[in-house]
């Protein structure tokens, strides 16, 4: 891989270890081939032991129900349309004593009016460590959406192109406190294309009536085990913002964000008409009202060629404003619905867009159950009393 992460990158990566690792490590660990001497001789923390003998086992399943509705310039590269799916995904969940959970099963995207009935079917394969609440860190499958603003991360991308994210994650979630950063990895360096991969960065806090967020996504395409026209390719959008809440009463509250966005997008090629260079940012003002599960939002957003793979292309406009309604008619863990609507109203461009209002409304419907299958703990000696005998593959 030709280029290495930005500063920005590294420097987010620092601060979110410095946070959320607050029990240092006693001791280096070594490579997996010291696995007897680290064993007998290295103190770690607790959080670190391995996993006990208890176990439960249940059989999980997870669906969403998706209702996209554009009525936007289909011309300017905009969706237009309808969009309608499931998104269904069974598991076998194994919990772990109460730090490790391991997840098998499938996921599957329907999308309404297909020829077939499952267009999109992968395995779901999901490691989740949880060494010390509210810290977790997930291998194989990872957790999503990843609550980026639309101009950097579009939903919509769950249900046009893929229902999942594979790779690693780092998630710290408590109350007033939220970060979330993962690593996505979508094609290996082939003849054909490529190597292809997301890193991105999700942070939210608040103090008081005061909100801070900062958010990064970064889409890389490289790799050099094969020759390709297009040696590397970077796309990298961040935003940073704040704003203030405040609750009128218990069913009323007041709201006021900003946010600020730049976005750089880097082609190198060794053929000078592929090479690009281009950077771009924008700014967000938002005020927001809620009653009750009720939120209306009014948008205003100023750019200045910004652009992002994976973002809502409406924000690539240099004016526009933008009205929204919201209203979450159910929520809890096991079924939630919600209905939103919005209307842009793009500015003055040089890119041929037309002014007429644009709609997008978005109604979701997201439901879960969880059936017990068996809880048992590993014996520690036979059933007689005798010892288990050791592995005969122990070392294999």
């Amino acid at each position: 891989m030709r280029s290495a992460l930005s500063a920005g990158f590294v420097t987010t990566f620092t601060v979110f270890l410095f946070l959320t690792c607050t029990c240092p490590v006693q001791a280096a660990l070594n490579s997996i081939t010291d696995y007897q001497e680290t064993e007998s001789t290295t103190t770690l923390p607790a959080w670190f032991a391995p996993p006990g003998n208890h176990h439960r086992l249940y059989l999980d399943v997870y669906n969403v129900t998706d209702y996209y509705d554009f009525e936007t310039s289909s011309a300017a590269g905009f969706p237009d349309g309808t969009f309608l799916s499931d998104t269904l995904r069974p598991t076998f969940t194994l919990l772990w004593d109460e730090r490790f959970r391991i997840q098998l099963g499938v996921i599957a995207l329907k999308g309404y009016g297909e020829s077939k009935g499952f267009g999109k079917v992968d395995p779901w394969i999901q490691l989740l460590w949880q060494p010390k609440k509210p810290l977790s860190v997930i291998f194989g499958n990872l957790d999503t959406p990843h609550y980026f603003l639309p101009a950097l991360f579009y939903p919509l991308n769950y249900v046009r192109d893929s229902p999942k994210e594979t790779g690693m994650q780092v998630k710290y979630d408590r109350r007033n406190w939220f970060d979330d950063l993962y690593f996505n990895y979508r094609e290996q360096d082939t003849v054909d294309h490529n190597e292809k991969f997301d890193l991105g960065f999700v942070h939210h806090n608040a103090w008081k009536i005061l909100r801070f967020n900062y958010q990064s996504h970064w889409v890389h395409e490289g790799g050099e085990l094969h020759s390709h026209a297009v040696h590397t390719m970077n796309d990298v959008a961040m935003a940073a913002g704040a704003g203030l809440h405040y609750d009128l009463t218990d069913n009323w509250a007041l709201g006021w964000k900003y946010a600020y966005l730049h976005s750089h997008y880097r082609v190198d090629a060794s053929d000078p008409a592929l090479l690009a260079h281009h950077n771009g940012d924008g700014t967000i003002n938002e005020i927001y009202a809620r009653w009750k599960r009720i939120k209306l939002i009014a948008q205003s957003w100023h750019g200045h060629g910004y652009q992002h793979q994976g973002g809502d292309q409406l924000f690539t406009v240099d004016r526009m404003h933008l009205f929204s309604v919201r209203w979450d008619v159910l929520l809890s863990r096991d079924f939630s619905l919600l209905a939103e609507a919005t209307g842009y109203f793009v500015g003055t461009n040089d890119e041929g867009i037309d002014k007429v209002m644009k709609s997008a409304i978005h109604v979701q419907a997201a439901w879960q159950f969880s059936i017990p299958i068996i809880e048992w703990t590993t014996p520690s000696a036979s059933p007689q009393g005798q010892p288990i005998p050791e592995r005969w593959d122990e070392g294999i």
